[in-house]
């Protein structure tokens, strides 16, 4: 029976156990440096202990919780994370973020100036003073196709999220995707998940019910969530992209993200103040806003 850990390659290290699946690529002067990669991963299990006991209270709205509470640092880092992208969001909804966050530190900490952490799509990075890093967006779907690609420089961005109503966490809004790059990834995996129910609009394509009926022990309660989008008219796509690009706005000036780019039909809008964004599959979808 293979363990937890497992060096795919040079630059690869897979930890896979329980509900946690997560690649560490670790370098240092240019080298591929699995041993720091490794011993991250061993951050990650120890993670995943810790925030098994504190399941409730990682369900529980942030804005609730007392932020002096001594704390484990993976579950303080989703509680801020939360507590500072949107209201009426949980710890839980920052936890992969801070997951991810921890194991680059640990990377970090060995000496590794070029770490990315991918935990189940959200990625943290930490890069070195001219280190470059190139992160991929694509749609939901097995078979989808490259949509853009973020070029990062070190150490300004250090965390990529997605999120969206067809991905792997309910949400409330009508995009397809919801992709946030922030300055730390617990702050960015929070900020999408929040950013994604802002893209929304009332209409009967749109289908949704209370969030325990969809998922029992869902930490968004009775909140109604969308459980599927009929085909919208373009005016209805740009209503949908234009309430988001105003979040996104707000959450830009407050300085919580540094840019998004949303999804919703074949439609798109993007904020990319840092012209970090290159597209590649853009061009076959339709700029809304």
């Amino acid at each position: 029976m293979a363990g937890p850990l497992r060096v795919l390659s040079p630059d690869l290290v897979l930890v896979d156990w329980g509900p946690m699946t997560l690649t560490i690529s670790a370098w240092a002067r240019g080298r591929a440096r699995p041993v720091m990669a490794a011993l991250a991963g061993t951050r990650a299990l120890d993670c995943l202990a810790r925030l098994a006991d504190f399941q409730r209270y990682l369900r529980l709205p942030a804005r609730d919780l007392d932020p002096t509470r001594p704390l484990p640092r993976v579950v303080a880092r989703a509680l801020a994370g939360a507590r500072t992208a949107g209201p009426g969001l949980t710890p839980l909804a920052a936890v992969a973020g801070a997951v991810a966050g921890e194991v680059a530190d640990c990377a970090a900490e060995q000496g590794a100036d070029r770490v990315l952490v991918n935990n189940g799509g959200d990625i943290c990075l930490r890069l070195a003073p001219g280190r470059r890093a190139v992160v991929g967006i694509r749609p939901p779907g097995e078979d989808a196709s490259l949509l853009a690609r973020l070029h990062l420089q070190g150490p300004a961005v250090g965390g990529v999220a997605s999120s969206g109503w067809a991905g792997r966490s309910l949400s409330p809004g009508v995009a397809d995707l919801v992709t946030v790059w922030a300055r730390g990834p617990a702050l960015a995996d929070a900020a999408a998940t929040w950013l994604a129910g802002r893209v929304d609009l009332d209409h009967p394509a749109v289908e949704k019910r209370p969030a325990r009926e969809v998922q029992p022990d869902s930490d968004l309660g009775d909140l109604p969530v969308t459980t599927g989008v009929g085909p919208l008219e373009p005016a209805q796509r740009l209503a949908a992209l234009a309430a988001g690009r105003r979040a996104a706005e707000s959450l830009y000036h407050r300085g919580i993200i540094m840019g998004c780019l949303m999804l919703v039909q074949g439609d798109y809008a993007f904020l990319d103040p840092g012209h970090r964004l290159e597209p590649r599959g853009l061009d076959r979808l339709r700029a809304a806003v």
